[in-house]
């Protein structure tokens, strides 16, 4: 399915760990109940420059950040839920009876940076740019149920068909089958407004109508948004500027942001540090932990021996001591109990997972027939936390009988090969893109993405799987729903292509002069809503 975008970013989300979706917070660090202040910088660091600044071909963890300072979508995500909430549009939308037709009304006044008014046309030329292939939008797939879609695709003349500027204010966009996830693909990144003929300079010259605009960019060293003083939704953002410094790796983010020479870290805290980080009485305040709708998983190619065969793949599924795997990462996670993780539309609660057997694992390789063990291939990306990850897990094989060749590769090189169906074993994981199960079941383990470079590792294909999981989208009863997606759960995890290890969490620290904040589920910032607290009581 969107096998590019999601590869690029999940290699930033490990450089940057991007949270996503519903996330609960612990700690002491926000301090949202608090009066804003204004006025001044707040200043982040980030290890990598944006490449790019268009909303429809971002993949980076850096220009993800900038993508939602800079743009509004139709809707956003409300603080650190994965509630809906509205941003440039007047209304949630209103959804024909047979779920295929949204209708959605902009709000009144909105403007771009450069003054222009905000129109329908210029939410329809965005949403049919990213189906258009010479864009090379890496979310496209996620726009293919639009009607007409794949027609526009192939001659990107006009609009889509299902894509219909009713008036000025007004756009009606229709699918070509209900898709209970589409509310929140409105709101992800490639849903940003961009105004209508700005595509071939947007991506250097961004314009937009969000609370910031780029003022600069240096590459390599910094990037300054300044505040949009005619940003809708007064009298947001409060901070008058944003400072980005680039190429800053994470150890010296901890020590900058220890020093107070910048406010946020665009990494997470680095393994090494982290035990005298999160101990340190002086940063306790400074401290929040969040949940993240994640999975770190193992993948089993079923197309290839000896994982064409059920018992292989049974045992493989009893190999693993989750709980000495949360270890080696610093406790940052929960034991997977199923594929889905919490918070997210289908997670059933249940256990669906097996918990380590070693010695019946070894007796499902003999009765598989293979009496002297088996040898075999496993990748894994080169860096925290599957380098320390992956090490642990051969050794756990090693004991069932498996003896695996543990590859460690660069993430762009390992998706590839991933990719391309030539991992027997595959270390990877997900965070969610929206909050419903579709976007880890269809996503990952769909017939559909069982292509090359898609990101069904595992080329598992199980039409009645599919057949749920298609169900769900179109069930507008969300007990309905989540029934269909355990259903879909149980028979995938009873035929064991994948393994769940751990759903993620993750631990920040943030300097102690932000106020207000909160870490954004999807985003990972909301730099509108945050300020600092030497500003002032007035602008």
């Amino acid at each position: 399915m969107k096998s590019q975008f999601r590869l690029a970013l999940v290699a930033a989300a490990v450089a940057l760990t991007l949270t996503a979706c519903t996330a609960g917070t612990s700690g002491s660090a926000s301090s949202s109940g608090s009066t804003p202040l204004y006025g001044g910088t707040l200043t982040t660091a980030a290890a990598s420059d944006p490449e790019t600044f268009d909303p429809a071909v971002c993949t980076g963890a850096t220009c993800w950040n900038v993508m939602r300072m800079v743009y509004d979508r139709l809707y956003d995500y409300k603080g650190s839920s994965s509630t809906l909430k509205l941003q440039a549009a007047k209304a949630f939308p209103t959804i024909s009876s047979d779920g295929l037709t949204y209708t959605m009304t902009l709000k009144d006044g909105l403007k771009f940076s450069n003054g222009q008014p905000v129109t329908a046309d210029d939410v329809a030329y965005s949403f049919a740019r990213v189906i258009d292939p010479a864009t090379k939008a890496g979310l496209a797939s996620f726009w293919m149920g639009v009607k007409g879609a794949a027609e526009y695709a192939a001659n990107p003349t006009g609009l889509p068909s299902g894509i219909q500027v009713v008036d000025t204010h007004t756009i009606k966009i229709t699918l070509s089958a209900p898709n209970s996830s589409f509310k929140y693909v409105l709101a992800m990144p490639t849903g940003s407004i961009i105004p209508k003929g700005s595509g071939a300079t947007i991506g250097t010259k961004p314009i937009g109508s969000g609370p910031f605009v780029l003022k600069t960019f240096t590459p390599g060293k910094e990037i300054m948004l300044d505040r949009n003083a005619g940003y809708w939704d007064t009298p947001k953002p409060y901070v008058d500027h944003v400072h980005m410094l680039l190429g800053v790796d994470p150890d010296n983010q901890v020590l900058m942001l220890q020093k107070g020479q910048i406010d946020l870290m665009g990494s997470p805290i680095p393994p090494a540090k982290f035990l005298q980080v999160t101990s340190d009485p002086k940063l306790k305040s400074q401290l929040v932990t969040i949940e993240k709708p994640s999975v770190y998983y193992l993948t089993m190619n079923v197309k290839t021996a000896p994982f064409d065969n059920p018992k292989v793949r049974e045992a493989v599924s009893l190999a693993f001591d989750r709980k000495g795997l949360l270890k080696l990462v610093n406790g940052q996670g929960n034991a997977a109990t199923e594929f889905i993780p919490p918070k997210v539309l289908g997670y059933s609660g249940e256990t669906m997972t097996h918990e380590q057997d070693v010695a019946k694992a070894k007796q499902l390789i003999k009765d598989a027939g293979f009496p002297n063990g088996i040898t075999t291939q496993m990748y894994a990306w080169n860096v925290a936390p599957f380098s320390v990850l992956a090490p642990e897990m051969q050794q756990e094989l090693k004991a069932i009988g498996i003896n695996v060749d543990l590859q460690t590769l660069a993430p762009n090189t390992f998706a590839q090969l991933a990719g391309s169906g030539q991992a027997p074993l595959a270390l990877t994981f997900w965070v969610a893109d929206y909050p419903e199960g579709s976007d880890f079941l269809q996503a990952l383990m769909s017939c559909d993405a069982a292509v090359p470079q898609g990101q069904n590792f595992a080329y598992y294909c199980n039409p009645k799987m599919d057949d749920f999981v298609q169900q769900a989208l179109a069930a507008t009863d969300s007990a309905k729903a989540e029934a269909l997606y355990k259903q879909a759960s149980e028979l995938l995890l009873a035929d064991n292509p994948v393994v769940p290890l751990y759903f993620g969490t993750k631990t920040e620290v943030i300097g102690a002069n932000v106020g207000g904040y909160f870490p954004q589920p999807i985003w990972g910032w909301d730099m509108a809503e945050y300020w600092m607290k030497d500003g002032s009581k007035t602008r």
